[in-house]
């Protein structure tokens, strides 16, 4: 069985999610902590406006989508597990599809804290 298609989508993944976790812990620098090193939700507004966290998270989810996409058009082709591009399309959406998932999750938890510190008395 040929592995070409489960290297190539490795590969793509290496380049593209260093990318993507570049230009997102490029944003660290806005987020303001206290001594102990947690994060200021008071003082950091980060976390409430849209971000290029927010736009990479859109664009990942797009590009899941149209991997599944591109999926779901090479096995009604015929293709099967044997076939690089099925390979390919199978990696790239797992990986992405999780990726996509965790950034949302954390970014909505962040959101979430914040608001709780910003107004407690709203929430008990």
């Amino acid at each position: 069985m040929p592995v070409t298609g489960w290297v190539i989508s490795s590969i793509v993944v290496a380049v593209l999610g260093s990318v993507f976790a570049g230009v997102i812990a490029s944003m660290e620098k806005k987020v303001v902590r206290d001594k102990w090193g947690k994060i200021d939700f008071t003082k950091t507004d980060f976390y409430f406006y849209w971000t290029r966290w927010d736009s990479i998270v859109l664009i990942a989810a797009i590009y899941t989508f149209l991997n599944i996409i591109g999926l779901l058009v090479f096995l009604l082709r015929g293709d099967n597990i044997n076939s690089p591009i099925i390979q390919y399309f199978i990696h790239q959406t797992v990986v992405f599809s999780l990726v996509t998932f965790l950034w949302m999750i954390t970014k909505l938890i962040y959101v979430f804290k914040g608001i709780k510190e910003r107004w407690p008395n709203e929430f008990k």
